[in-house]
């Protein structure tokens, strides 16, 4: 059985794959008793083969065909799922941080949502970006606001990561 795809999210059907995916800090557990998977959490488990995708059509969904709908989707989409997934494989909970104007909240290891507290907001860039002082304070102002620690997670043209720790300095 097949989950589905329809627009950015994607809908578990399976009982059995819903409990699994909750148990492992995987989407967003809806009132109605759906299982809601952003793309990237969907592309992680498409690419580590835990689940298949189709669309309402009953279009299947490989790797590369999901990921080519989410470039077309989500702008930086791949840069971003690079540093999902190197978190995600570091042990860590990851969510969408879009409502709080960052890319991702990261939980504690081992820690899902409800169990602990935001340790971490990241905001991903490439090595040729910039940002200005502004941009920067206000990010910093904003993960002080929700009691979290501001993570620069920078993507260099092969793919390897550097994440840089920002934080206010007082004197």
């Amino acid at each position: 059985m097949a989950e589905i795809l329809s627009q950015n999210k994607v809908i578990v059907k399976s009982n059995k794959l819903k409990s699994q995916l909750i148990e492992k800090g995987f989407g967003e557990k809806k009132e109605n008793g759906l299982l809601i998977l952003d793309l990237k959490e969907t592309l992680y488990l498409v690419e580590k083969g835990k689940i298949d995708i189709e669309n309402c059509n009953q279009e299947k969904y490989d790797f590369e065909k999901l990921l080519k709908y989410a470039e077309n989707r989500e702008s930086q989409f791949y840069t971003k799922y690079v540093v999902y997934k190197d978190l995600r494989e570091k042990g860590y909970c990851v969510k969408t941080g879009f409502k709080f104007g960052f890319h991702f909240r990261v939980y504690p290891k081992g820690k899902n949502v409800g169990e602990a507290h935001t340790q971490y907001v990241i905001n991903v860039t490439t090595q040729d970006k910039s940002f200005t002082m502004p941009e920067l304070s206000r990010m910093v102002r904003m993960a002080q606001t929700l009691n979290t620690e501001l993570i620069l997670a920078v993507v260099d043209s092969e793919d390897d990561i550097n994440y840089y720790k920002i934080e206010r300095a007082t004197f």
